[in-house]
């Protein structure tokens, strides 16, 4: 009987594992708020994570940005999240920076995921996370892609069929990242 139970904890065990939430389960292609933009969170060089603009319905510029001289570029490519460390026990990302091009101000941020990691929900604040404001994010489905982001993707990853996947993709950065 004690044998019975010590293999049942063992698969548990194992079973749990590998189902386990990792820091990975974060990258990929995310909707912004009002589904009028695509960021993609991405493994960072320093091993943390970041967020880049991917695509929007119309062009935009970074005109609120403190910096005179960045006024006038492109909101895509840039890096608007940056410097979060991972927090294995909780699946959590926490420290990190955010920018909001929206008034061109940096916040401290958190995020975790919902919904089985169909919704990421982010946390952005000034001094302790009791004073901000919290934003969910839908992962972008495959179906969902525009057009010219699929041939960005498709015009980026070598000798591969014309069907894209986003798990192809997530190895593969659109463009160059620049931070506000």
């Amino acid at each position: 009987m004690l044998r019975q139970l010590l293999v049942l904890t063992a698969i548990t065990l194992a079973s749990a594992a590998a189902n386990a939430d990792c820091a990975e389960d974060y990258y990929g292609l995310w909707w912004n708020e009002d589904r009028t933009g695509i960021f993609e969170l991405q493994a960072s060089p320093d091993g943390g994570l970041e967020g880049v603009t991917r695509w929007g319905e119309k062009p935009d510029v970074d005109k609120n940005n403190p910096d005179p001289a960045l006024r006038n570029r492109d909101l895509k490519g840039i890096t608007f999240l940056w410097a979060f460390e991972y927090v294995p026990k909780k699946n959590r990302w926490k420290d990190g920076k955010v920018y909001d091009p929206n008034n061109g101000k940096t916040y401290s941020a958190k995020m975790e995921l919902e919904k089985g990691g169909a919704v990421l929900k982010m946390r952005g604040y000034i001094g302790v996370s009791l004073f901000g404001r919290t934003a969910r994010f839908e992962r972008v489905l495959e179906t969902e892609l525009p057009i010219k982001l699929k041939e960005e993707m498709a015009a980026l990853i070598p000798s591969q069929s014309h069907s894209i996947s986003l798990k192809t993709m997530g190895a593969y950065a659109l463009t160059p990242s620049k931070k506000p």
